[in-house]
């Protein structure tokens, strides 16, 4: 995987990938940032949301189950003193509509972070910041 990230100004990043899109990086206000871009704890979570979501949708038709809707919310626990300010844990609320039970989400779920987990994303970080999740199906 290969990724270049150019500064264009201070603080101010912009990486571009093998898909060729380009994805602004900043870093916070309180460093000097100037909301130019994401900031890569940002950037880190829409990864493993984005992943567990691709992955929890292909589980889900694998096993025959229709879904119209799939949302991932994150949320974490991380050390606010001194650096690294490193997350401890990490929370997803997923939530789901389609013919699906809750219990055939967490099975996903189940296949898709924890071992041997589909996403490579979610398995890495869920070593060092145990991830967790709780599931609402949506009517």
């Amino acid at each position: 995987m290969k990724v270049k990230v150019v500064q264009k100004e201070d603080f101010h990043f912009v990486g571009t990938g093998e898909s060729g899109r380009e994805v602004p990086i900043d870093a916070a206000g309180y460093v000097g940032g100037k909301g130019r871009g994401i900031r890569p704890p940002e950037l880190l979570f829409h990864s493993i949301a984005g992943c567990v979501g691709i992955h929890l949708y292909e589980a889900l038709h694998k096993e025959g189950k229709e879904t119209q809707h799939i949302e991932i919310e994150t949320d974490a626990e991380r050390v606010t003193e001194g650096y690294p300010k490193v997350f401890t844990k990490i929370y997803l609320l997923v939530k789901v509509k389609g013919r699906v039970s809750e219990e055939d989400v967490k099975k996903a779920l189940n296949k898709t972070i924890y071992d041997p987990g589909t996403c490579s994303i979610a398995y890495m970080i869920n070593k060092v910041a145990p991830i967790e999740y709780r599931v609402e199906i949506l009517s």
